[in-house]
């Protein structure tokens, strides 16, 4: 079978594709008896002298020749990215896609517009680069409910992390050393902010429990304010810091966040380290199952850009696809959301204060498990207090209550505790 494919975009990924076809397409071939040609381009650049295929300026060249059978956009952002993949769906071409940004704030709209077209959507790209968490949904997963997903989803934020720990680093130095390796771009915000691990987790909770999401319904929290000193009462306590996305269905509604989370160091998620992501799914009948690998990259993206055209070539024709959006999310309010929590503060040492703490956190219900104040070698001293469980929204309230004590130096760090029970929760 030959799959005859335009390709709209020819940045990091895009050459990633060429290239791999380059050197793989007759592999591909023998493994799959697919074969998979590249006819056009098109890119904003002159990149003719580049390739050895015709290139265009328009995507539409590509969109409106009857010869393609499958679109792959990898030009990122919103539009025209979001034209070209629903014109292509209307013209009942197949859509390849590494658009995370695009399907986590308009994925409901465009898998509804995927699932009337003739032409077959796929993003595995846009989520897990090399890793192929969206192809265990829609298959190897099929047969469970999914209870939870959770994962490490940012290379360059777990990388910072794991510098931090190992290396002792700050984070603005472990911020340098991933921006000298490449794994940080010149301006890392949307990473750090959290923002593109925010659209993972989002996508990932549209596939995995049917449902639309709105990225206005997340609560979203980078890594920017995560000490070294956090990090070590971290380790002394048995856990590391992740920045983690989780999202859960508890009674038909969905409790989804993207933060930093302190979690077991037996957990298996607290081993990936540096560039390396991860995606936990607990299903009700496999129980917990893990992926790991190189979650961005240009030929770790280019394999799962290649997987999907493979992945819709040899789905049957008129076979239903597993992912379909069945109706809008419903959302745990932070009254409802039930965790422990780390906290951690500067405050003068003197007495009274630990009952005073001790006061605001008993006034919205938090009951402490324990405390760790070291002896002063400054003004300030870092007092730690873990919590039992307590609800989200209290956490928060508390939290700004302490941080006006007179006697209290900066802000407040508070970093929820997930322990994972045998749920996988």
């Amino acid at each position: 079978m030959k799959v005859r494919c335009g390709l709209i975009g020819f940045g990091t990924v895009g050459s990633g594709v060429y290239h791999l076809l380059e050197k793989h397409r007759g592999d591909i071939l023998k493994k799959t008896e697919i074969d998979i040609e590249l006819v056009k381009i098109c890119d904003v650049r002159n990149i003719a002298s580049m390739v050895a295929i015709p290139v265009t300026g328009k995507w539409e060249d590509i969109i409106y020749d009857t010869s393609i059978d499958t679109v792959i956009e990898l030009i990122g952002g919103t539009e025209p990215a979001k034209s070209i993949i629903v014109s292509a769906l209307k013209a009942g071409k197949n859509v390849v896609t590494a658009n995370k940004k695009l399907l986590a704030e308009n994925g409901d709209e465009i898998i509804a517009a995927s699932m009337s077209a003739k032409g077959s959507l796929a993003f595995e790209a846009a989520i897990g680069g090399g890793i192929p968490c969206v192809a265990a949904l829609r298959n190897g997963l099929v047969g469970n409910s999914i209870q939870s997903v959770v994962g490490i989803l940012n290379g360059t934020t777990n990388y910072i992390l794991t510098r931090m720990s190992e290396d002792d680093m700050t984070f603005a130095e472990a911020l340098e050393l991933a921006q000298d390796k490449g794994y940080a771009e010149a301006d890392p915000t949307f990473d750090i902010e959290g923002y593109d691990a925010a659209h993972k987790i989002v996508l990932l909770s549209m596939l995995a429990y049917n449902v639309g999401v709105s990225m206005k319904s997340v609560y979203v929290e980078g890594i920017t304010n995560i000490t070294a000193l956090d990090i070590t009462y971290a380790h002394e306590m048995g856990y590391t810091i992740k920045l983690l996305g989780v999202s859960r269905m508890v009674d038909g509604k969905l409790d989804i966040r993207l933060q930093p989370v302190m979690i077991p160091l037996t957990n298996p998620l607290a081993s990936v380290r540096n560039e390396f992501n991860a995606i936990m799914y607990h299903g009700d009948m496999t129980g917990p199952v893990t992926l790991y690998g190189k979650g961005a990259g240009s030929f770790p993206t280019a394999s799962a850009v290649v997987s999907d055209i493979v992945s819709i070539a040899q789905k049957q024709h008129g076979g239903k696809d597993c992912i379909y959006i069945e109706k809008d999310s419903e959302y745990i309010s932070p009254e409802y959301r039930m965790l422990r929590y780390y906290i951690r503060l500067h405050s003068e040492d003197r007495a009274g204060i630990l009952s005073k703490i001790a006061g605001v956190l008993g006034g919205y219900n938090i009951s402490i498990a324990s405390v760790i104040q070291k002896e002063a070698i400054t003004e300030y001293v870092p007092i730690v207090i873990t919590t039992h469980r307590a609800n989200e929204a209290g956490m928060r309230k508390a939290k700004n209550e302490i941080e006006r004590f007179s006697f209290v130096n900066g802000h407040v760090m508070i970093i929820p505790i997930e322990d994972f029970d045998n749920t996988g929760e």
